[in-house]
């Protein structure tokens, strides 16, 4: 398969390292779709990717625009929109948008049509009422309980390792029903656990995922208690156990620019978004996990 989804694509367990209770698992791929080409003006750099609440679309966002993507789970376009402020308190200065997820509304609000998008820019973690088509308040990192307390396992706390993240800090975010968790891209790669409504940092792990150089996506797999993370540089997948913070099979792709990763539960199909770079068409590729 070409880069642009056209031939079969060839998949690679990591160096064998999945134990036998595991191996049987596999991805085969579905289809491939050119998103940028589905809205006009054209959405180039998709950098994120999360499923819908009804789980019949999926959410995409783009590092170089403050707007909102809807995408059918074929790749078509199922609506966008661009965000303005629930009120003057809650105006971006600066946006970088690296991951989205759906998860319920923030506390004190009934609307239950939130997503959450992880703001590279400022390293926070914006809600978003796609009913309204409103923002709220982001929530920075910083501003988290835990923030200068909690370690990450490799000698630093969260505050260390993120003092000068700049473009390489919060690149996904995911809900797993109870708790929201964000990756940081890379030096070093963190895995963070962050409380539902957004003031406590509850854990942070470093991560070290065989191969990867740094880490793109995230995306909660209920169905099977695990995350799936995607690498970027090391065009590879992983389904990761968070109780042991360990790699429990990977595979190599034959794609460029893996920038957004989402698991669908009602169809076992896993979803992956490129984002080639300014004024290059992005695509989504579906995989059947079995």
């Amino acid at each position: 398969m070409s880069k642009k989804g056209i031939a079969a694509i060839v998949l690679m367990l990591l160096g064998g390292l999945a134990p036998a209770a595991v191996r049987s698992q596999t991805l085969s791929f579905v289809g491939s779709t050119d998103i940028s080409t589905q809205f006009s003006p054209a959405f180039y750099e998709a950098s994120g990717l999360g499923l819908a609440k009804n789980q019949t679309s999926l959410w995409s966002i783009s590092d170089a625009e403050l707007k909102i993507y809807k995408l059918t789970l074929s790749g078509g376009n199922d609506g966008a929109f661009v965000p303005t402020p629930v009120n003057t308190q809650s105006t971006l200065t600066s946006h970088d948008f690296e991951g989205v997820t759906f998860a319920p509304p923030p506390p004190g609000i009934t609307d239950d049509h939130f997503i959450y998008v992880a703001n590279e820019a400022t390293q926070a973690i914006l809600p978003v009422n796609y009913n309204t088509q409103q923002y709220y308040a982001e929530k920075p990192l910083s501003g988290m309980t835990g923030y200068t307390s909690v370690s990450c396992g490799d000698g630093h706390t969260v505050s260390q390792d993120f003092a000068s993240a700049g473009n390489s800090g919060l690149e996904g975010i995911t809900w797993d029903g109870t708790y929201f968790f964000v990756i940081k891209e890379k030096d070093p790669g963190l895995i963070l656990k962050i409380s539902a409504d957004l003031t406590q940092i509850l854990a942070c792990k470093a991560l070290s995922l065989p191969n990867a150089t740094d880490y793109s996506d995230i995306s909660y797999d209920p169905t099977r208690g695990k995350f799936w993370i995607a690498s970027d540089e090391a065009d590879n997948v992983y389904l990761y156990d968070w109780s042991t913070n360990s790699m429990v099979k990977g595979w190599h792709f034959s794609i460029d620019n893996m920038e957004g990763i989402s698991f669908n539960p009602s169809n076992s199909r896993l979803y992956i978004a490129t984002d080639n770079g300014n004024n290059t068409d992005s695509y989504l590729y579906t995989y059947s996990v079995q």
